[in-house]
């Protein structure tokens, strides 16, 4: 894609927006942003639905504490706005367990992982994948992390609205989703995740002694 982009400037909070002349979609914006605009390896990226929210102002603040203590990528959690859900996840082979519920909001991660991943792994049919685009970056970026964190707390406020929400876009999406998911591991070895739960308790342990 040779579609040029906007630079609307600085806003007073620090952020920058930049719009596309025309649309490219949301894979190929964030493989633009996170790896020709963000320049160092060890930044933590967040990624938010422009239709959704974060609960509270303390949420980054709650990531911090994650990645101070040695995290390289966070799952959860979300609070959908159409119904109660629990999405217990599984770091370990997340392929062999439909996704392990890596997919699911808020996810964050160090850009270096987003980095590593190979740029097919990102396409399908030669295309940046549109429908379940967080499938197509998640799973590869936990099978790279070496510490992973599930949080279990509510950071995140989810509206499943828009795109791929009919039965036609259902379908479509558990396609890609299948597709996705079989798609060859770009694991490295790393040693058995842990909840944020169990790390906050190794770190007060460690402290103590």
């Amino acid at each position: 894609d040779t579609s040029s982009a906007q630079c609307s400037g600085v806003h007073q909070t620090g952020a920058t927006s930049v719009r596309n002349r025309r649309r490219r979609g949301l894979l190929a914006n964030m493989v633009t942003a996170i790896r020709m605009m963000c320049a160092d390896p060890a930044s933590v990226i967040v990624t938010l639905d422009a239709d959704d929210a974060l609960i509270g102002d303390g949420v980054l603040s709650r990531l911090a504490v994650e990645y101070e203590r040695g995290a390289d990528v966070t799952v959860g959690s979300m609070l959908r706005t159409d119904k109660a859900a629990d999405y217990p996840v599984c770091f370990d082979r997340p392929r062999e367990h439909r996704g392990g519920n890596v997919w699911q909001h808020l996810r964050s991660f160090r850009k270096r992982l987003f980095d590593a991943i190979p740029d097919d792994a990102l396409r399908l049919d030669g295309k940046y994948v549109d429908l379940a685009n967080d499938w197509a970056f998640m799973l590869p970026i936990v099978e790279m992390a070496r510490s992973p964190v599930h949080v279990t707390e509510a950071l995140y406020l989810y509206d499943p609205s828009g795109i791929g929400k009919d039965a036609s876009g259902k379908a479509a999406r558990e396609e890609t989703v299948a597709r996705l998911v079989a798609k060859g591991s770009v694991s490295a070895e790393r040693p058995p995740a842990r909840t944020a739960v169990e790390k906050g308790m190794e770190s007060d342990t460690g402290s103590r002694r």
